[in-house]
């Protein structure tokens, strides 16, 4: 992929992202929006603001789970492509939209971690099933399912993935 110019530049005056092939004609127009700074990339800072907009609490695990995932040159920002991937990544999971799921996921992740543990995802169940038992086997099931790298938490993009396959 061509490099973005440096719009820190002189001899490049506001000179605009390079055109690619993206899931949508608003992607372009949404990175700019909170691509605050200009430089064509999301940095942590520029996702924790779009994570408020969309009314979720960007804790530090959250957003480390995102960059881990999303930027391929693990440089902690996001250019246009890996921003489109991880818009694209949101929009596949059907009816459910990004911010419901991401309210979800936070309202699991009871101690902001950015990751739902064993115990959070038990707790959350219960409090889905109220009335239904939820065994020891659910919840391990469960938990084995999701956490498809085996580190005993489910991040969000297991999260997405997983809602992704049963939505």
């Amino acid at each position: 992929m061509a490099a973005v110019c440096d719009v820190n530049d002189p001899t490049v005056p506001s000179a605009p992202l390079p055109t690619i092939r993206v899931t949508s004609p608003d992607v372009e127009e949404i990175f700019r929006k909170f691509d605050t700074d200009h430089d064509g990339y999301i940095s942590t800072a520029e996702l924790e603001d779009a994570l408020w907009d969309l009314d979720a609490v960007p804790t530090e695990g959250l957003i480390k789970a995102i960059m881990d995932q999303y930027s391929r040159h693990g440089n902690n920002r996001l250019d246009l492509v890996e921003f489109d991937t991880l818009v694209a990544d949101f929009k596949s999971i059907g009816n459910v939209d990004p911010e419901t799921l991401l309210k979800t996921f936070n309202k699991m992740d009871k101690d902001g971690s950015g990751f739902i543990d064993l115990e959070e995802l038990r707790q959350g169940l219960q409090e889905y099933f109220r009335e239904e038992p939820v065994t020891e086997d659910i919840v391990q099931t469960i938990m084995d399912t999701v956490d498809k790298n085996k580190d005993g938490k489910i991040s969000i993009v297991e999260f997405v993935n997983f809602l992704n396959v049963t939505v």
